[in-house]
Order: structure tokens, then C-alpha cells, then sequence
């Protein structure tokens, strides 16, 4: 049965992974473009209640098109949506190095333990282990006045270290109040800074950020951050690559070809053996 309390639209049709939806009558949430919705399926056999998670990609009126990221078998015209009033957001922190995420940043490691190998749809895990314990120093005391992107402290993970910062979202300067050196989550509380509006704001060692955000353009104007270019070569120790295709650090390459032309095995062997310090595959 669909939980009806935080349901605020419906859906109005289906074609693939594309789902219409528009608000109930009454409902006071506006839908917001790239939004993240929930559709609660009443055609399922899941023992669960399914919740398939989507992203709203535009918005006409009280109807918007959204792209749900899992099969929409048994999706009908009816079925409730719940919005979340957030963006679709990643989350940063330690414990993401040897991770191996979905598209969506789900754990599939935990996903496999829990369910199999063959994983049911509308399930969300955390992305980061909420129980793992790490090491945090502080780099500024109390009383310590800061700007977005300012460094409070550290935590190691692998022979990296992870720079614990102040919130990107956050336009003017800020006082810590609070901050502690200590064994803790990625949940627990590691400092409290005063805002200019005089609240108070915990800070963790994770942070969520929207994907398709860019950082403010107030950090850049104030050259708090900068963008940087492409400068230095990306040493792959591979010689045909280094010599005829040479690629850059912070740019890109690119390995056209049919299947089975061995672009994965070329993948595989710049990943190994660059000279960086974190790889990504995707």
C-alpha cells in the first residue's frame, strides 16, 4: 500500500523511462526542474514498497516530465509521487576510495550482500558507511574566522589526505565556534561555525553537493577558487600513447573503435599505469 502523507503528484502517463507527473489538487510544493521524486508503483509484487527514485528534467504548468533511473514496469496513470525538494546530489567524503558505486551511488558491495546478485529496484543505501570511525585533526581553533571552501582539518584514508571543508553554499564569513580533534563517522559533529545571519551550523566530515552545480561564481569573483587548465602531461608510460597521443592532466582522451578493438584493455592499462595518485573507472 502507497504511503499517502508526503504525496504531493501522480503520475499521468508512462513511456519507458520516461514519466509524466503532476501535482495533486491542493498540494503547495512546486515542482522544480532536476528535482528528485520518488514513484511509489501499486502494481508490484515486491514485498516493500517500492520507491523509484527520478529526476525531473522539465516542467510545463503543473505537469513535468521526469527520468525515472530504474525499470518502470508496473508504473501506471495514478500511481503517487513524492517530491524531496532536493537536487540529485552526490555525497563527498572518506570513505569513498575503493568503493565501487551505481550510477546512483549506491554500494553495489552492500547491495550484493544484502539482496544477491540479482538486485531489486527502488532500493537506496548510503554512500558513505555510516559506522567506519576516522581519524580527524583540526587545522583552525575556536574563534577562527573562515569563507566557503576554507580547510578546518583532516582525516587520512589510504596515504590520501582529505580536506574537511567549510560549505561551498555558504555566502559570507563565517566564525567556528566549536571543533574538535577526535575518532569519528562521517555523521558525527567534528565542528559548529556561526554564520552571519547569527545561526549556528554543525559541520561532519561529508558534505552533499548537487551534480549539476557548479561551484558559485562568488568564490571565483572573490578568487577564493579558481579554475585551472590543462598544463602538465599525464605520464601513462605507455610509448605509443605518450609519444603520438599525448594526454594532459585535467583534460581529456578519447579511444574511438568497434567492438572488441581492445579500447577497455587501454583503459585498463593507462588506469595502471599513470602517474596519478586516485583512479576513477566508468
Amino acid at each position: 500500500m502507497n504511503n499517502t502523507t508526503n504525496a504531493s503528484a501522480r503520475v499521468v502517463s508512462v513511456q519507458d523511462s520516461l514519466v509524466s507527473i503532476e501535482t495533486l489538487p491542493g498540494s503547495k510544493q512546486p515542482l522544480t526542474k532536476n528535482e528528485v521524486v520518488y514513484i511509489l508503483p501499486t502494481r508490484s509484487d515486491a514485498k516493500h514498497q517500492e520507491r523509484l527514485k527520478a529526476e525531473i528534467l522539465r516542467i510545463n504548468g503543473s505537469v513535468a516530465d521526469a527520468q525515472v533511473y530504474e525499470s518502470t514496469a508496473g508504473v501506471a496513470v495514478g500511481d503517487l509521487v513524492e517530491q524531496s525538494a532536493e537536487m540529485l546530489s552526490v555525497e563527498l567524503g572518506p570513505g569513498l576510495l575503493g568503493q565501487v558505486y551505481d550510477g546512483l551511488q549506491n554500494p553495489l558491495d552492500k547491495l550484493a550482500g544484502e539482496f544477491g546478485y540479482f538486485l531489486p529496484r527502488g532500493v537506496d543505501f548510503p554512500a558513505l558507511d555510516n559506522n567506519t570511525k576516522w581519524a580527524f585533526t583540526p587545522i583552525v581553533q575556536t574563534g577562527s574566522v573562515l569563507r566557503a571552501s576554507s580547510v578546518i582539518g583532516t582525516v587520512p584514508e589510504r596515504g590520501y589526505t582529505h580536506k574537511i571543508m567549510v560549505p561551498f553554499d555558504i555566502q559570507d564569513e563565517v566564525v567556528v565556534t566549536w571543533i574538535q580533534e577526535g575518532s569519528v563517522t562521517v555523521d558525527e559533529p567534528v565542528a559548529k561555525i556561526k554564520l552571519a545571519s547569527g545561526k549556528e551550523r554543525t559541520l561532519t566530515l561529508k558534505q552533499r553537493w548537487p551534480v549539476r552545480k557548479a561551484l558559485p561564481i562568488n568564490l571565483l569573483k572573490q578568487n577564493i577558487a579558481e579554475r585551472k587548465y590543462p598544463h602538465e602531461p599525464l605520464v601513462t608510460h605507455l610509448r605509443l600513447i605518450d609519444s603520438f597521443f599525448p594526454i594532459a592532466k585535467g583534460g581529456m582522451g578519447c579511444i574511438p573503435g568497434p567492438f572488441g578493438a581492445g579500447k577497455t584493455v587501454l583503459q585498463n592499462l593507462i588506469s595502471r599505469n599513470s602517474d596519478v595518485d586516485i583512479v576513477i573507472v566508468v
